[in-house]
């Protein structure tokens, strides 16, 4: 069985929260892009520059490269995704209201420390939006259920 999934959802879109628990209840290959950028810089957060421009697009390259891999992520260039989907990558949007993402944005920051993430909400949104109506987007799955029903989706789309 092959399977390549890229899912993208918003910064506090639940991604962590889902891989952790797919890690832990599946055997599928599961990638991420803040931890492959991490990687590729030696461990540490690269500035928004060297990140969108050349290590989300070189991480991004290797992973389309692969056989079998759910690959979550918040962005990746328009034109990787093209490359993602001609390589049989299915994409799908993790969709949530703009005030569940500020709800969890707040306790994200309050509980583990994260920096706020508000100003990427309306830019992510409205990519995503636009990667829809340009038809480069194959599911868009409601983010508000439960980890275990969420989990429970993706793992139907492999199958």
């Amino acid at each position: 069985m092959s399977y390549k999934l890229l899912v993208l959802a918003p910064s506090a879109g639940g991604k962590s929260t889902l891989m952790r628990y797919m890690r832990k209840h599946t055997d599928l290959e599961i990638a991420e892009t803040d931890e492959l950028v991490m990687e590729a810089n030696n461990g540490a957060w690269p500035d928004n520059d060297l990140k969108n421009n050349v290590l989300v697009p070189k991480t991004t390259l290797e992973v389309i490269s692969r056989q079998n891999v759910i690959y979550f992520a918040s962005f990746v260039p328009d034109e990787l995704i093209i490359k993602a989907r001609a390589s049989g990558f299915k994409v799908l949007v993790l969709s949530l209201p703009h005030d569940e993402l500020l709800r969890r944005n707040k306790q994200r920051m309050k509980d583990e420390g994260y920096q706020d993430a508000e100003p990427w909400f309306e830019i992510q949104l409205s990519t995503y939006e636009r990667l829809s109506d340009q038809g480069l987007v194959d599911e868009v799955i409601d983010a508000k259920k439960d980890v275990k029903s969420l989990s429970e989706q993706i793992v139907s789309l492999v199958n």
